[in-house]
């Protein structure tokens, strides 16, 4: 695994918290459940302002992508919002109602909305939590609910709410515009733009970013100021456990086909990293928000942004982050749970200067050992039936991405012992998702020197005003055997957002850490291995629970 230092400062935070056990919970970082306004059961897919043009949009250039958007066969893909970023507000009048800019918008924001609506398309527009948005333009501050209302009566239906020149608490400002759209009798995709992940968003908004904002580079450009595609895939798939239908991870709208000539900074990408772009982006059940000139596209823009076959694995109904489940150094494996039996979108990564091999064991997958079908969606030819695994070549900088189906196998977490010294005091934690619930349970098994199986099920627990406990995860059998801990689960309903955690000890030394598995289907096999790690003044800490 190439960890990142947001999943290092979450482990180190839940340390105190996991030798305490289940009533310790630090509500700051634990798994929140997703906003429930009924909106966003997919990611939305729709066209942004801001990558292309930054503040050099009017009402004209926004009819125009609207256009664009229905003749290059966009909304028929799938894309739907229409969103004016900043600079499309002036001022307030002397009532505080937010004006657009009476050059740049003459019309009005409403005539606007209903030039999209009769398109068949949806209206996005922008705020700041702030007293000035981050170019400098009016903020919601201190005007939420007034604002909120304006929206409604224009007919917007996504608000992107950025987090610039803003000195109150963060947490609450945003919680404030979620109950004014609420409270506005219209329904508003509500998109947090606070530019990190913080748990508190799956309750308050539909959408969270969770990095800075993009540039127009494949990978880091020192000058650039901006984060580049494979720093923003690292960063985002820290926190796919928390990804379910109602709330999905942001991270930031689409440079695909800006080719450096964007208003953001940025060299530009060749046409397989933009496919790659775009690929990790649906793999992820990110917004897929094109940031381009809709009306400009080249045959290869249009052709990644209208794949329908990748289009579909983002727009998947299951609404699971795809998350990468090996990492071979330069190539990666990644996989995504899609509806039906068996069947995952792999996508093998390789990040290195040249052409590679990468292979993918169905293993690896959650699926079983036997023959399993493979489709290439960028090509949309089907590959043939493989055993075991899956081998093809990459080029640099590029995807390959499959539709793989197989065998499913039974759902559950599969703890082996790979360190030969003596492991005691194992304690293993669920939290995991169910219905938009949080759940939380441990069981000690004690000296990992034989077989402990664990039931894992959401029922007969008590809610304790931010999630449920009591005995949802319990031993069911313990024979003597191979030293392993398999959590299966007998709870029929989706449980999303699943992190195993372990605390044990070895040679008289606490040690501890955890594996994010998201969505729980197929087998998870995870090693455990004491080996490594840092010493932090009160135990060991590192990447010691590792997928196999």
């Amino acid at each position: 695994m190439r960890p990142s230092r947001s999943r290092a400062a979450l482990g180190a935070l839940l340390i105190p918290l996991m030798l305490a056990g289940t009533a310790a919970v630090d509500a700051r970082h634990s798994p929140a459940a997703a906003l429930d306004n009924g909106l966003e059961r997919t990611p939305v897919m729709g066209w942004n302002s801001w990558n292309r043009y930054q503040c050099g949009i009017d009402e004209a250039l926004v009819r125009r992508q609207a256009d664009a958007m229905v003749s290059t066969g966009m909304r028929e893909a799938g894309y739907r919002y229409i969103n004016v970023d900043d600079c499309w507000q002036s001022s307030r009048d002397s009532a505080g109602n937010i004006v657009a800019d009476p050059v740049r918008f003459p019309s009005g924001m409403k005539a606007l909305g209903d030039y999209i609506h009769a398109r068949g398309l949806k209206f996005g527009v922008y705020s700041d939590r702030g007293t000035l948005t981050c170019a400098g333009r009016p903020g919601s501050q201190g005007h939420e609910y007034q604002d909120a209302r304006s929206y409604a009566s224009w007919g917007v239906d996504l608000l992107k709410y950025d987090n610039c020149n803003a000195q109150l608490d963060q947490q609450s400002q945003y919680q404030t515009m979620r109950d004014a759209l609420a409270a506005s009798g219209r329904q508003i995709v509500y998109s947090i733009c606070a530019w990190e992940f913080k748990p508190w968003q799956p309750k308050t908004g539909n959408q969270a970013r969770t990095t800075g904002d993009i540039g127009d580079e494949y990978t880091t450009n020192p000058g650039s100021g901006l984060l580049p595609v494979d720093r923003i895939i690292d960063i985002n798939n820290d926190y796919a456990m928390y990804a379910h239908p109602g709330y999905f991870n942001d991270p930031d709208m689409l440079q695909v086909g800006n080719y450096g000539t964007g208003s953001t900074s940025g060299n530009g990408m060749t046409d397989t990293e933009y496919q790659t772009h775009f690929s990790m982006w649906a793999l992820m059940a990110a917004p897929l928000i094109a940031g381009n000139d809709l009306t400009a596209m080249n045959a290869a823009t249009r052709t990644i942004l209208t794949n329908p076959e990748v289009i579909a694995v983002d727009q998947d109904p299951l609404g699971a982050q795809g998350r990468r489940v090996r990492d071979l150094g330069d190539q990666e494996v990644w996989s995504k749970k899609v509806q039906g039996s068996g069947v995952r979108v792999v996508a093998l990564w390789n990040r290195a200067a040249a052409a590679a091999p990468v292979r993918v064991d169905w293993r690896d997958i959650g699926l079983g050992t036997g023959a399993a079908t493979v489709r290439d969606l960028h090509a949309r030819a089907d590959r043939g039936t493989f055993s075991g695994g899956y081998t093809t070549t990459v080029p640099s900088h590029g995807v390959a991405l499959l539709r793989v189906a197989g065998t499913e196998t039974p759902d559950a977490v599969r703890i082996t012992k790979t360190d030969p010294r003596t492991i005691t005091g194992l304690r293993v934690r669920t939290e995991f998702l169910i219905n938009d619930e949080w759940h939380d349970d441990f069981e000690d098994t004690g000296t990992l020197d034989h077989s402990t199986t664990l039931s894992l099920d959401g029922n007969g627990a008590t809610w304790n005003g931010s999630r449920w406990v009591g005995d949802l995860l319990r031993t069911t059998g313990s024979t003597a055997g191979p030293a392993v801990v398999t959590v299966t689960r007998t709870d029929p309903r989706p449980i999303y957002g699943v992190r195993v955690s372990v605390t044990f000890t070895v040679g008289g030394q606490p040690h501890y850490d955890y594996e994010d598995l998201n969505l729980l289907s197929g087998t998870a096999n995870l090693q455990l291995n004491a080996n490594g790690g840092t010493w932090n003044g009160s135990q060991w800490v590192g990447d010691f629970l590792r997928i196999e």
